[in-house]
């Protein structure tokens, strides 16, 4: 079972997600991501994007996964609302993310600046996966 918290920080904002697996973590990841980027409106399926990324480790797919979103945030100015991971293993991603242009009139939050190296982690348990996550905002 996929979820998120967001936890307190002073200044930026501290994301902890679980999942099952590797993919439902993934998934986990991106959704606390984009609740704080649109913290209210309902992210309408318009766009479809897939996304492959290929890493070192399950923690860099994570971090690139999450680095990818962004940048297709800031780039193409799309928020994402639902993900389908097509393929999850420690080494590559596949998913198709669906979503809509970023409507500042419909979507409030927060605009995170980067995915932060800082305190980042992925690690398995015996529970399942976890991550925490803090985003530059």
């Amino acid at each position: 079972m996929r979820s998120f918290e967001l936890l307190d920080h002073t200044a930026d904002a501290l994301v902890r997600a679980r999942g099952d697996s590797l993919a439902e973590l993934l998934v986990a990841c991106a959704e606390a991501m984009f609740s704080v980027i649109v913290e209210e409106g309902e992210v309408r399926e318009e766009a479809t994007v897939e996304i492959e990324i290929e890493a070192e480790n399950a923690e860099e797919l994570a971090h690139g996964w999450l680095r990818e979103l962004l940048f297709r945030f800031g780039a193409e100015g799309l928020v994402f609302g639902r993900f389908d991971v097509q393929e999850a293993g420690p080494r590559r991603l596949h998913a198709r993310c669906h979503g809509q242009p970023f409507d500042p009139e419909r979507h409030r939050g927060t605009e995170i600046k980067a995915v932060t190296w800082h305190g980042f982690r992925v690690e398995e348990t015996e529970e399942g996966w976890v991550a925490e996550v803090l985003f530059d905002i």
